[in-house]
């Protein structure tokens, strides 16, 4: 299952719920304002990391925000057609 968030984890509980939530085999998009999560060293990023779940952040949100460069491994940058091509691979998918 493919779940996105896209509200800050700092400003609203969706990103926790959703690992709260989700299965461990399930893949997680964050966007919007939900990308600062992915920033390495940040609060969020460990909690990302030890969920054991795969992390893709949304490029143009991370530039949008001047952190692109603060994201790094494991989680996977993708574009508007890599975030296309996520969403066509999965049947079911939840919005946070």
């Amino acid at each position: 299952m493919l779940h996105t968030v896209s509200s800050s984890p700092y400003a609203s509980a969706s990103l926790a719920n959703c690992l709260r939530y989700s299965e461990p085999h399930s893949e997680i998009l964050l966007l919007e304002d939900a990308v600062v999560a992915g920033i390495s060293g940040g609060q969020w990023h460990e909690k990302l990391i030890s969920s054991g779940r795969r992390i893709y952040v949304l490029k143009e949100d991370a530039v949008a925000r001047g952190i692109l460069e603060n994201i790094t491994s494991p989680f996977e940058l993708i574009d508007i057609s890599g975030f296309v091509d996520l969403t066509a691979r999965h049947v079911t998918q939840m919005t946070w």
